[in-house]
This record gives C-alpha cells, structure tokens and sequence, in this order.
C-alpha cells in the first residue's frame, strides 16, 4: 500500500513538469507567438494536431513507467543500496551543481550509445519509430517514446544512482533540467542568442537545430545535449552548422554569414572555383573495382546508374536491366550530398549513404548498416567525363 500511495503522489508533479516545461513552450510558439517567432521556425512545414495528440497519449505511458522507476529506486529497499543520502553536509553544499554536471554528461554519455542501439534495423522499428513519426517535433515529442523505449529512457535514474552521489535536490535538479533541454531540443524553434555562434559552447553543446536535424533526416546528431560524442566517433550531421547557420541569418540578417565566408575565404581562398567545379555530374570509376557509373540529376536529385560492375561475368545483369546504385542524393552544400540510398544489386538491399566531394575528381560514399559507418567506396573521375 505504501508503494502504491507514493506511486499516486508522483503522479501530480511529474504531470505538472510535463505540461508545465512542454505546454507553456507549445502555448507561446505555436499558439500565440507563432507569427512573431517565424524566423526562427526550423523547418517551413507545420507539424498536424493529430502528431500532438500522438505524441502526448505516447508520453502519458512514458511518465507513467518514469513513475514506476522512481517508486522502485526511490522508495523501496532498492533505495537502501543506492548512493543517495540526505546530509548536504556528507560532501558539502558545492558537490550539488557538481554531482548535477557529472550526472548530464553521464546521461549524455548513455544516451548517444542507447540511441544509436535503437537505431539499429532489427530495434528501430520496435523501439524507437514512434518518436522518429514526428518528423517536425514540438515540445510535446519530448516523451513520445514506444513501451520499450520509455523503459530505456527511464533507466538513466538507477544508473545515476548506482554509480554517483546524489542528494534529493541533485536528482530534482536533474529531472528538471534533462527535461527542459528535451523540450528546447524538440522545440521546433531556434532561440539561442547570437553570441552563441561565436562562442566555444557551440562547439560542444547541441541547439535545437542540431537534434531537429536528426528528426527530419533520421541519422546522424545522436547525443541528447553535447555534440562531443558525435564528433568523436564522426556522426555528426555534415549539414549541421551550415542549417544552424541558415537559420541564424535569417533570424539576425547576413552578419552570421558574412563572419563565415569571410572565415572560408580567409582559410580557404579559392573555395569559391572549387565549389563551381564540384558538380558530381558525369561518369565516375570505382576504385577497388573499376565499375562505373554515370551520376546524373533529375528534379534536384542525383542518381547514379551503373554501367559497368568491372568485369564482363556480372556486366551481363546490365543487359537485363537498367540498374541505379546511387538515389534520390539532394546537394547540401558544395562538397556534401545527403540523405540518399545505395543500391547493392548482389545482395539486392539498399542502404542509406552520403556522398562527399574530397576534390573534383575524387568521392566518397559512406554506406550506413544499422547504427554505424560499415564501409567507404571511393570513385574517381573517369577519364573524358
């Protein structure tokens, strides 16, 4: 009964952080603010009421699992285990702000290697697909999660403490925190000030342009506050600062861009010809195999016909068939082409890939199996081409 009387009590205040940190943000942007915050709106399409009631019915079981996990490691005899305690003066007043830095980049740690488990194929589907069904999230995505996945969201609380000191206002810190960086991540909105551009914070701390980007192109930008494991183990979405700078231009004018290019120029000064030459139109040869392929563009988008696999045996499936092993790739900037598919035609899958110019003659292509970089293919101009 006990249990059951604390399970009830928390029910209020975590609903009240929910629609509190989610609602008055939802209120201001999209109700009745939303004209005077356009500028800073991500994406130009608007996310439907019918993803908003989705995504809070979702979050309603998230917040109740979250609730249940706090009742066993809170409450219960679990609690005795744990290396919570109750005495400020056990580690002093300062080891609070210190046990709640620790605790996000713990969080943040876990996080990216949870969220790059479920974007496995064999998991995505089970997991994780609900949250990735807001394409253009909004505040309320910020608990949309499968039962699955909830719990895996959940377990960040036994994990904090289990391995780290943590006084009840530390752990009341966090919950507020984590979640109030959830919401602007998934805000729809960029409302960092313009200082943030210029300074180191942009280089280690994600903006809600950063995991709005992993909303609507489903890979790459898995940490959930810092871009330092992302950029570690290089899956950062390449696109990530000229987008985020996209949007600083068009909230601040062109002072933002101006700095950049200027930069670009200043480091690089003939970025400007390399660019014009950059075009990946034309036959290209594989270089491990020597097949060709003639990359074309149609509607904006680049595709790759195979003319040749590099040997007469396997040339002959090119008789029967026309065969596209590169597939609706968009141009992201001069030297990154994203979000298109890779054809294997042996294996006959195709696999999600990005293209990047490393000079006029010579590309690479990442082909992406599960939730890590597998392998690299790299083309070279074909003679004439």
């Amino acid at each position: 009964m006990e249990y059951i009387n604390s399970f009830l009590r928390f029910i209020p205040v975590k609903f009240i952080q929910y629609f509190l940190l989610a609602g008055i943000p939802f209120l201001i942007f999209y109700v009745w603010k939303s004209s005077a915050f356009i500028k800073s709106k991500i994406q130009s399409k608007n996310a439907l009421n019918k993803d908003f009631k989705r995504e809070i019915l979702h979050s309603l079981v998230t917040m109740m699992i979250i609730i249940l996990m706090q009742v066993i490691f809170l409450v219960s005899p679990i609690k005795e285990y744990t290396l919570l305690y109750l005495e400020i003066d056990k580690y002093g007043p300062w080891f609070i702000p210190v046990s709640l830095l620790i605790a996000l980049v713990i969080h943040d740690t876990y996080f990216y290697w949870m969220h790059r488990l479920v974007h496995h194929p064999r998991l995505f589907k089970i997991v994780h697909l609900v949250h990735h069904k807001s394409t253009n999230p909004s505040p309320w995505t910020s608990y949309s999660f499968q039962f699955f996945e909830s719990i895996s969201e959940a377990m960040i609380l036994p994990i904090l403490v289990f391995i780290l000191p943590m006084h009840p206002i530390s752990l009341m810190l966090f919950s507020f925190s984590s979640f109030a960086i959830n919401v602007y991540g998934h805000l729809g909105y960029e409302i960092l000030p313009k200082w943030f551009r210029k300074s180191w914070l942009f280089e280690i701390v994600n903006s809600s342009v950063y995991h709005n980007l992993h909303h609507s192109r489903f890979k790459g930008n898995y940490g959930l506050y810092f871009r330092v494991w992302d950029r570690l183990m290089k899956t950062e979405h390449p696109s990530y600062v000229a987008e985020y700078d996209k949007i600083q231009e068009r909230r601040f004018g062109k002072s933002i861009a101006a700095i950049v290019l200027f930069t670009s120029l200043f480091f690089a000064p003939n970025l400007e010809g390399f660019a014009q030459q950059n075009d990946i139109k034309g036959i290209w040869q594989d270089e491990e195999t020597n097949g060709l392929v003639n990359i074309s563009v149609k509607d904006g988008k680049y595709f790759g016909k195979l003319l040749s696999f590099g040997n007469d045996e396997d040339d002959s499936i090119l008789k029967k068939e026309t065969v596209y092993i590169l597939k609706e790739f968009e141009k992201e900037s001069a030297t990154q082409y994203c979000c298109g598919r890779v054809y294997l035609p042996k294996s006959k899958i195709h696999l999600d890939g990005e293209i990047t110019v490393l000079n006029p003659n010579r590309l690479k292509i990442e082909l992406i199996i599960g939730y890590v970089y597998k392998k690299e293919v790299f083309l070279k101009r074909a003679k004439g081409s």
